[in-house]
């Protein structure tokens, strides 16, 4: 049996402007037609992995940072807040005039307050990525309150005035939290899960449907969302580019995405 292998998606496989190397494409095909399986282990939600992301062809899908889990075609685990717990963060994060964005599997949700507020976010964001950006992601559906969504999985925040230090200080004690590493047009911004949810979480939830076992897991990230994942496994790698968090939790470092890491990686690891 071969090795399961567990890929970030921004920053790992596909750049912040959108694009996916060739090699990236060849390197994920090419180890799955030599028998082994590849995952795409991801912040995004399922609705928002890109379509040219997921004809690369891959064996599971662990989305929303571990909430909701597909494996082989069939969903293995979905998580989701308690409302109680969701209503309370999104009122304290409101009050600190922080722009939120709720989550789930199938869509995302944004307060009809803050639509003035994200599409400036969204033109600040494509004018620093330059002209080789792709389009934004689809737009979220407009809510007038956090209780009209259902299911909430993740709470994304976006702030001007309140540094994520406060936020995590407040709140880390009843969820998982962790920045973005992403593009962010606002000074702070990050991720927030419930308790005991993470994309080792959502690993598991594979790794309890397969006949795989840890030490067959292969993790390549570069994110500090990608920590856990990256002292989980096996082997963990991160790449050229990933934050300082990242590079220290994996066991090396391969190139950057730019310059054929996840090729050299899969090499390297002797899976092609």
């Amino acid at each position: 049996m071969g090795k399961i292998i567990f890929l970030d998606i921004d920053g790992t496989i596909r750049w912040f402007d959108g694009s996916v190397p060739d090699s990236t494409v060849y390197a994920i095909q090419e180890a799955r037609r030599r028998g082994h399986e590849v995952c795409v282990c991801s912040g995004r939600p399922l609705s928002l992995i890109e379509k040219n992301i997921l004809d690369i062809g891959f064996d599971g899908i662990v989305s929303c940072a571990g909430t909701y889990v597909m494996y082989r075609g069939q969903c293995v685990r979905s998580v989701s807040f308690d409302p109680a717990t969701v209503h309370e963060l999104c009122e304290y994060l409101v009050e600190k005039d922080c722009m939120i964005e709720l989550q789930r599997f199938d869509q995302t949700f944004l307060l009809k307050r803050f639509v003035s507020r994200y599409e400036e976010m969204g033109r600040n964001m494509m004018a620093s990525l330059g002209e080789d950006a792709k389009e934004l992601e689809p737009y979220p559906g407009l809510v007038e309150q956090d209780t009209d969504v259902k299911n909430v999985e993740k709470v994304m925040f976006f702030s001007q005035k309140v540094p994520y230090e406060e936020i995590y200080h407040e709140w880390s004690d009843r969820v998982i939290m962790t920045p973005f590493s992403i593009p962010n047009a606002e000074r702070w911004g990050g991720e927030i899960s419930p308790l005991n949810v993470n994309k080792t979480s959502g690993i598991l939830s594979i790794l309890e449907h397969s006949d795989y076992s840890r030490e067959d897991v292969i993790a390549i990230g570069d994110s500090d969302n990608d920590v856990d994942m990256l002292e989980f496994a096996a082997a963990g790698i991160a790449m050229g580019n990933a934050t300082q968090s990242a590079a220290q939790a994996a066991d090396w470092q391969t190139a950057p995405l730019l310059a054929d890491g996840i090729l050299k990686a899969f090499r390297k690891l002797e899976l092609i």
